[in-house]
């Protein structure tokens, strides 16, 4: 039996540590609590061949021995052939390898490693007319090896026959001992044996030239064509950042399926029986094997971890005609990220467990671009513009199995998660969807959402005589049938979506669709505001973004105040549909100095709760408005910090906002320093953008009087631009 060097070990854990260190992928491990206490075979499939450097040290930490495994013959010459037997890897050509394997489950010392299919499946193509059937060297598609569960098996046949002769014949059991060069019974574990399937997923896939590969080609001269792919995907997946999912799935017991009456005749002959004799069950064995490969098959792809990518694929490989915009794509996704993950029999990437609003508005369109660069190198698709083109795709040749992942990993990816019927079934149907019925479903939902979350915060929140009336913080939505152009317009700090209502109204007037969001801790109560943060101020002003998204063909984002800097901060994140931003006093840089301190105040509150309960602490200081009857009259200071750490990263991300911008700013404002609003006019990164002063002592230009100047000024702009 191969013994296990630990100074081989020790360098090899030592490596894979370095290896994590120094490159960008994350290792995550699901259904660990899956993992036996018995003698392990661990059934996994092949991808990479990361997979047998990562995979041994992973599954010592969690067991705390070391793993054996059955590794191609043809690795075991030279240097790398002698660290593979002190690291315990047996060749699949060794003339003992089942003794070998069999002898070290018998004594439970040591689990091992698997794999079902053989060798790397490149393809991801595991299924083929309802059955498992995979890739071989000679170009056509074979069943996944039985030797796991045939292993699994036979260690569980001999085990129970010892114990059997350890009662009935103790002469036979001391024969049947040599024959796994084994001295006494004692050696033999009790343990039972167990199959456990794992699953690797990986996201995302990419290949692309890399600093490993060329090195490697540098340094190697005429590297097979196989090989540089084979860099050129893992050194991607290595350098620029992939996630390693690995799930354990329900292990299973070997004991019950050797429960058949022609398999005990043979396990209580008395007589020794040798490993790789024929016994009279060996057909039933095999069968067994089979069912229970297949069985172990299932477990593993059901595991697979669905990602973004995959619902995209099946999206564009379902969606029925040829053309689509970018926008109708990403509202699909969504749709089918808020659906899939309701499913409770299939694994997901945690990344889909996020809320997808806020993903949509802040991560969607990079995760677009990146799947429409994998399928557009694929030859799936065209872009042209905002527009994604179906191509038709030609079916790729097993020839191309060894740069399949290079060359058509669009096909890679629907392969992966093809067994999941219930997946690609749903996503079929979002794909399938007509483009009107999308835009009023997801329409109507967020805006239900926004009225939902309202009624819920102000029954929380609300406060008797402190509270205003409900239809001061009530979202406004004025919905001008077929109108081209939506407006989002953000309120203030301490303000609800009242303070806006007579802007809206001009705009509506003039023909635009309008939607004023409430900003989360807003129109109930200061105590409300006092435990949100601009991220939920944030994700307020993105929901109203979805609902004109989804009522117009252009939207254009603007506020005022506090609202004004979260209105340009959502512009910044590349959204769909935006044609125009527009700012009136924002809150840049305040008036009053006393602001500086609200972060060591916010500090000061938390000690003050552990140690001076209701003495030494300042939550709330007095507010005097300007409009009484909206305006909360105590401020948090907490909410003064989140305001100011919303303008500090607004500062940081103007440059990024490249659509048409207009500024409009008090001359002799009260509360934020004009110099503010100058000072974000010259970080924009728009070409076309307009500064406005208005002549006025107030902060509140946009109610009362002047403010008819200050909304001609916004409909001037916005006609001239749209």
């Amino acid at each position: 039996m191969a013994e296990i060097s630990r100074l081989a070990l020790s360098f090899s854990k030592l490596g894979v540590k370095a290896l994590e260190r120094l490159f960008k992928a994350t290792v995550n491990l699901y259904g660990v609590e899956n993992i036996p206490d018995g003698v392990i075979v661990f059934a996994v499939n092949h991808f990479t061949r990361l997979e047998t450097l990562l995979l041994p040290y992973h599954f010592y930490m969690l067991t705390g021995k070391p793993v054996m495994s059955l590794a191609y013959h043809g690795f075991f010459t030279g240097a790398l052939g002698v660290f593979l037997d002190s690291v315990g890897a047996v060749s699949t050509k060794d003339p003992n390898r089942d003794k070998t394997v069999i002898r070290s489950l018998l004594m439970g010392d040591n689990p091992w490693l698997i794999f079902p299919e053989g060798s790397m499946i490149k393809d991801k193509k595991i299924i083929e007319s309802g059955r498992f059937l995979i890739y071989s060297t000679t170009g056509t598609r074979r069943p996944p090896h039985t030797g796991a569960a045939v292993l699994a098996l036979r260690t569980e046949f001999y085990r129970n026959r010892l114990r059997y002769l350890k009662e009935s014949d103790p002469a036979l059991l001391q024969k049947q001992l040599e024959v796994f060069d084994l001295v006494s019974p004692e050696e033999v574990t009790e343990r039972e044996t167990y199959l456990v399937p794992v699953n690797l997923s990986y996201y995302p896939i990419r290949s692309k030239e890399n600093a490993i590969e060329k090195l490697a080609t540098y340094l190697v001269k005429d590297i097979p064509d196989r090989f540089v792919e084979e860099l050129q995907t893992e050194g991607t997946m290595l350098l620029s950042g992939v996630d390693i999912d690995i799930t354990f799935g329900e292990p299973l017991a070997i004991s019950p399926w050797l429960r058949k009456r022609r398999i005990e005749r043979d396990m209580f002959a008395r007589r020794p029986i040798m490993p790789d004799e024929v016994l009279p069950s060996r057909p039933l064995m095999r069968r067994i094997a089979s069912r229970l490969t297949r069985k172990v098959m299932a477990s593993i792809y059901r595991n697979t971890n669905v990602n973004y990518d995959h619902l995209a694929a099946y999206l564009l490989k379902y969606y029925p005609r040829r053309r689509l915009s970018l926008f109708d794509f990403a509202e699909r996704l969504y749709l089918a990220a808020e659906t899939v993950t309701r499913l409770k029999s299939v694994r997901f990437h945690r990344a889909l467990y996020l809320d997808q609003c806020v993903q949509f508005c802040r991560r969607y369109p990079q995760i677009l671009a990146d799947f429409i660069e994998v399928a557009e190198k694929s030859g799936a698709v065209k872009i042209k513009g905002n527009r994604i083109q179906k191509k038709t795709r030609k079916v790729k040749e097993l020839l191309d199995f060894h740069t399949i992942r290079r060359d058509n990993p669009y096909q890679v990816i629907l392969n992966e998660v093809e067994f999941l019927r219930p997946i690609t079934k749903k996503l079929r149907f979002i794909a399938e969807y007509p483009r009107w019925f999308m835009r009023r479903r997801l329409r109507r939902r967020f805006h239900r959402i926004a009225k939902r979350e309202f009624a819920a915060d102000y029954n929380t929140y609300h406060r008797k005589g402190e509270s205003k009336p409900k239809h001061i913080g009530s979202p406004i939505f004025y919905r001008k049938f077929r109108a081209k152009v939506g407006v989002l317009l953000v309120h203030g700090y301490m303000a609800a979506p009242e303070e806006v209502r007579p802007l809206a109204n001009h705009l509506y007037r003039h023909g635009y669709t309008v939607f004023a969001p409430r900003l989360r801790g807003h129109g109930t109560s200061p105590e409300d505001l006092a435990e949100r943060t601009w991220e939920d101020w944030l994700q307020s002003v993105e929901r109203g973004y979805l609902i004109l998204a989804n009522s117009c063909e252009d939207v254009v984002l603007g506020g005022f105040s506090a609202g004004a800097g979260l209105a340009l901060l959502a512009a910044t994140n590349s959204l769909y549909k935006i044609r125009a931003v527009f700012s009136i006093n924002c809150a840049m840089r305040l008036r009053r100095r006393t602001a500086k301190l609200a972060p060591a105040v916010v500090l000061w509150n938390k000690l003050a709760d552990k140690l001076l309960k209701d003495e030494g602490r300042r939550h709330f200081i007095p507010n005097e408005p300007e409009n009484p009857e909206i305006n909360y009259l105590r401020n948090p200071i907490s909410g003064v910090k989140e305001l100011m750490e919303l303008m500090d990263e607004l500062s940081e991300r103007l440059g990024q906002i490249e659509v048409p911008a207009l500024v409009i700013q008090a001359s002799e404002d009260p509360v934020v320093h004009p110099n503010g609003s100058k000072e974000l006019y010259e970080k924009l990164g728009s070409r076309d953008k307009e500064l406005i002063v208005v002549s006025s002592e107030r902060h509140g230009i946009i109610r009362g009087e002047g403010s008819d100047s200050v909304f001609a000024q916004v409909v001037e702009f916005l006609g001239k631009r749209l």
